[in-house]
C-alpha cells in the first residue's frame, strides 16, 4: 500500500505539467532533445521526492525550481561542448587574422540584452514573461526566495534590462546617454 500512496497523483501531475516544463526548457535550450531530457530529469527528481512535494497550488513552481537546475546542468554541458569546439576551431585557424569589423555589432535585440544580464536576472524575467509566474509567492517558491525578495529581484532585473536596451539605442558618451544614466525610467510593475 505504501508504494500506491507515494504515487498518488503523480501521473496526473505529469500529464498536467509536463507540457509546461517542456516549454520552459525549450525556451532556454537550443534543442528539443535537450528540453525533453530536462522534462525527464525533472519528473525523475520529482518522483524521488514525491513524499515531500508541496501543496497542489505550489506544484508548478516546485517543478520550475527543479527544471531550473536541470536546465542549468544542460546549459553547462552545452557550454563545455561549445568551448571545446571553439578551441579546436581556433587551433585549426591559428594564424589567420580576420577583419576587426566583423566583431562590431550594429544593433542589439532583446535577446542580446537578455544575454548580457546575469543568469539570475534572465531566469526571473523568463519565469515572469514566458512562464507567467507573476504571483510573488509562487515566483518566490520557484526561485527559492521569499515573496518580497522575488518582487525585488524582478524589479532590479527589469531595470537592468531597460538600461541595456537604452544603452544599445544611444550612442556611447552622447548627451542622451548621460540623461539616461541620470534619470530613472518608468516604474516596473511588481511580480
Amino acid at each position: 500500500m505504501g508504494a500506491q500512496d507515494s504515487e498518488d497523483g503523480f501521473c496526473e501531475v505529469f500529464d498536467r505539467y509536463a507540457p509546461a516544463i517542456l516549454r520552459y526548457a525549450q525556451r532556454r535550450l537550443e534543442s528539443r532533445e535537450a528540453a525533453q531530457d530536462v522534462v525527464s530529469d525533472v519528473f525523475t527528481a520529482a518522483w524521488r521526492h514525491w513524499d515531500r512535494r508541496p501543496d497542489p497550488e505550489a506544484l508548478l513552481p516546485w517543478l520550475y525550481a527543479i527544471a531550473g537546475n536541470a536546465v542549468r546542468d544542460q546549459w553547462r554541458s552545452a557550454q563545455r561542448q561549445r568551448r571545446l569546439t571553439g578551441r579546436l576551431s581556433a587551433l585549426r585557424t591559428a594564424g589567420v587574422s580576420g577583419d576587426p569589423g566583423e566583431g562590431v555589432v550594429l544593433g542589439h535585440s532583446i535577446s542580446q540584452a537578455l544575454a548580457a544580464l546575469p543568469e539570475a536576472d534572465r531566469e526571473v524575467l523568463r519565469l515572469v514573461a514566458w512562464e507567467g509566474q507573476t504571483d510573488a509567492r509562487m515566483l518566490g517558491l520557484a526561485l527559492g526566495l521569499r515573496p518580497a525578495s522575488a518582487r525585488s529581484r524582478v524589479l532590479r532585473a527589469r531595470r537592468r534590462l531597460r538600461a541595456l536596451l537604452d544603452e544599445a539605442d544611444t550612442p556611447a558618451g552622447g548627451p542622451a546617454a548621460q540623461v539616461t544614466a541620470a534619470s530613472p525610467h518608468g516604474h516596473a510593475s511588481e511580480a
